[in-house]
């Protein structure tokens, strides 16, 4: 038996832990940031001091930064405008604490030429100078960034939109040439360079309904996107390029050495307006950005499809309930009906195991050294009592994949909407009622799968309580998933356990 001195230490820690957790998490807004605060801003430091140093954060490493954490993407930028690093999250709402240039999903390489959303001239960058700017609030889930500075003699203007929603931020640049500048350049662009520590990423250019996969270094006119993927296998990290509203016809070009971008002619001055969708290469976080249907971006396989179809499903359920919480408890519980069946063979084959347990424990101290016995043994015991061992794999191995696709689609479902006592279903539960709703219901089904054994039933509750600290991070929609979920189980473990018969005695033979 579990004792309260034994779950005492572990208590305590959750508790240290969800307080540290509270206090770590930064709402969107801006916040001023140097590269020093970087956790292996010393790397960075020894690299910038080498004699043949190379990357643009070597220009200015006392310099003034901007860092903006959003839902799906924490972005660090320069006083220019341009994103000095883009830090994915495996999950919505995450809560990344601190953070490493060197990190594999930080997009922008630091060793790079230039930062992200870079102006080029002629495909060659040049540093800001004179650059100045300024963050403002427009309303609860958007920020935008208005900037000036000069670059080779010409006048640049961006303006830049950050939402805590979407992943996609809009970009206007203006470039002037001011009167009597003769190095005009022919042309103006956009350029991201990357992705991450991939030394190789998968570029791919769409045009229509057809697209490129790592095409030359020639313009495409009327383009759809171009892409930096991680690789071409529908995992890890991407940068996304599209047109934006209101800006000059652009080009997509790949530029080579893993740079890509969107580029305008140049006749004294132009407009270029781009979307860039930085994060995940994840099909539900391309569904709602709008970027499902660019040809070639993603290859969905068969999970991939039925994410879809999930995702068409809760958004039916939403248009008649009107909350997304509600939408997910609906969702769930029609997957559970769905499972039931499954649930009830699984369970019965458990219970049937559990209730072996005690003749189970004899056969093995009576022929513990008689491995080819005991199997014998063992399997006879199973046959007299009816019980089949692998009874509870099959369905196991059926909602494995149901429960991986729904868990997927809710960690990347951006659903900004409360609800209950939730402010934000995308975000963690600020008050972790969540995080011990799921506790109990874990702990219960501990309590059911591990009934009879004392020291399974101890390992499987540690374990819950330390797999809690992961989940307290998790976006409240995900935790409102396995809650109703679990409880469900749980429900569906008490009505089974009402009727099973006694542990199995058998019959000692006469002598």
């Amino acid at each position: 038996m579990i004792t309260h001195r034994a779950l005492r230490p572990l208590v305590l820690l959750l508790v240290v832990v969800l307080a540290s957790v509270a206090f770590a998490r930064d709402p969107f807004a801006t916040y001023p940031f140097t590269a020093s605060e970087f956790r292996d801003a010393d790397k960075l430091q020894t690299a910038c001091a080498a004699p043949a140093a190379a990357g643009f954060l070597c220009e200015d490493l006392e310099g003034t930064l901007t860092r903006i954490p959003t839902k799906g993407v924490d972005l660090i930028f320069s006083p220019a405008g341009e994103i000095v690093a883009a830090f994915a999250k495996v999950q919505k709402g995450q809560n990344l604490g601190s953070y490493a240039i060197e990190n594999r999903d930080n997009l922008i390489p630091s060793e790079g030429a230039f930062p992200g959303a870079a102006l080029l001239l002629d495909g060659v960058y040049h540093a800001p100078e004179d650059a100045a700017g300024t963050w403002t609030v427009d309303g609860p889930s958007t920020l935008v960034g208005t900037f000036t500075y000069t670059a080779a003699g010409l006048d640049v203007a961006v303006r830049v939109v950050v939402s805590n929603v979407e992943q996609t931020l809009n970009y206007t640049v203006d470039v002037t040439a001011p009167e009597g500048l003769e190095d005009v350049p022919e042309t103006v662009a956009i350029a991201f360079v990357g992705i991450g520590r991939q030394t190789t990423p998968t570029i791919k250019v769409g045009q229509g309904e057809t697209f490129t996969l790592n095409p030359l270094s020639t313009p495409v006119s009327d383009p759809a996107y171009v892409s930096l993927q991680t690789n071409n296998r529908n995992t890890d990290n991407a940068i996304v390029l599209t047109p934006g509203d209101g800006g000059d016809p652009l080009a997509a070009i790949s530029l080579g050495e893993r740079r890509v971008a969107m580029q305008a002619p140049f006749d004294g001055d132009a407009t270029l307006a781009i979307d860039a969708y930085l994060g995940k290469n994840e099909l539900v976080r391309y569904y709602q950005e709008g970027y499902d249907d660019l040809p070639g971006l993603f290859n969905p396989n068969i999970l991939g499809r039925m994410s879809l179809w999930l995702l068409i499903a809760l958004e039916f359920i939403h248009d008649y309930v009107g909350n997304w919480g509600l939408s997910i408890i609906v969702l769930t519980l029609l997957f559970r009906v769905l499972v039931w069946p499954l649930i009830t063979t699984q369970t019965k084959s458990m219970f049937g195991m559990q209730r072996l347990q005690p003749e189970l424990q004899k056969l093995q101290k009576k022929h513990k050294d008689d491995r080819e016995k005991l199997t014998q043994e063992t399997m006879k015991l199973y046959k007299d009592a009816g019980v089949n061992p692998a009874g509870g794999c099959l369905p196991i191995l059926v909602q494995m994949p149901l429960f991986i696709i729904l868990w997927r689609v809710f960690v990347n479902f951006e659903f900004d909407e409360g609800f209950l006592w939730v402010p934000d279903l995308g975000a963690p539960d600020p008050f972790f009622i969540l995080p011990a709703l799921y506790v109990a219901v874990m702990l219960a089904q501990s309590w059911f799968s591990a009934k009879g054994n004392p020291t399974m039933l101890r390992q499987s509750m540690i374990i819950n309580l330390v797999f809690v600290f992961i989940m307290v991070g998790f976006p409240a929609g995900v935790l409102v998933y396995f809650v109703v979920s679990m409880g469900v189980q749980v429900f569906q473990y008490w009505l089974l356990s009402r009727n099973q018969p006694a542990p199995v005695v058998l019959a000692k033979k006469k002598a």
